[in-house]
């Protein structure tokens, strides 16, 4: 198989490497800040997990899932009129039938990042299959949008080593999420129980782009205001 973008490639690698060792220069794990770093070296490749953690403060960072889809307008439009930039993490396949929304993420000021071209990677793959789906999904993006994804998040949050070596060979860091909303899966008086029952938030909140999300999320947002967090991108929260 050949993969494609070797620039991309090397450019990232190159340049994640190179942050690891000015960290590292400037006085070890401890200036990583927000970083939760668990590294594992591919072929020279180094692939990271990143959440966010307690160390984040205030800061935090809000990511939708599944985008772009019939819904995703609406969360553009919440975010929008709240002044808030988030990250999406967009499904290859899914830009193919919504060019325009997938556009239109971008042309707000959020950030995108490859969610897979299929969302169906499991156990079942081999190291191939999932180097031609995630890069599937990024030549997608990459065409629609005019940026390349840094940020991989793997459907389902299920991670093995065969992603995580596809990860480390193609130059992507793995984006988890700290807070769960389950928003695909709660009624929206189960959500917002559950969101506003949280004593305390940190790191990255994970939810989709489903119908009870925009519903909630202005209530969710001003909450989070009054509680005093700062909503931000996810490389905002790892630059802190």
């Amino acid at each position: 198989m050949r993969l494609k973008n070797p620039l991309k490639i090397k450019f990232v690698t190159f340049f994640s490497s190179l942050f690891l060792i000015v960290s590292l220069a400037l006085g070890g794990a401890s200036h990583l800040g927000a970083i939760e770093i668990k590294e594992k070296v591919f072929g020279g490749n180094e692939v990271r997990v990143f959440r966010g953690g307690k160390s984040t403060g205030k800061l935090l960072a809000l990511t939708f899932d599944d985008a772009p889809n019939p819904y995703t307008r609406e969360l553009l439009r919440v975010l929008a009129e709240e002044e808030v930039r988030a990250t999406f993490f967009l499904i290859g396949s899914q830009v193919e039938r919504y060019p325009k929304v997938a556009k239109e993420i971008v042309s707000y000021g959020h950030e995108i990042g490859n969610h897979s071209y299929s969302h169906r990677i499991d156990e079942s793959f081999s190291l191939e299959a999932i180097l031609e789906d995630i890069l599937k999904a990024e030549q997608v993006i990459q065409e629609v949008t005019n940026h390349i994804p840094i940020y991989f998040r793997p459907p389902r949050g299920f991670i093995n080593g065969k992603i995580r070596e596809a990860c480390g060979i193609l130059g992507y860091t793995i984006v988890m999420w700290d807070f769960d909303s389950e928003d695909w899966k709660l009624e929206e008086e189960a959500l917002v129980e559950k969101i506003f029952n949280q004593e305390y938030f940190s790191g990255i909140l994970l939810f989709h782009s489903v119908p009870q999300t925009v519903r909630i999320l202005p209530q969710v947002i001003h909450e989070l205001h009054t509680r005093g967090y700062q909503l931000v991108t996810v490389s905002t929260l790892f630059e802190r």
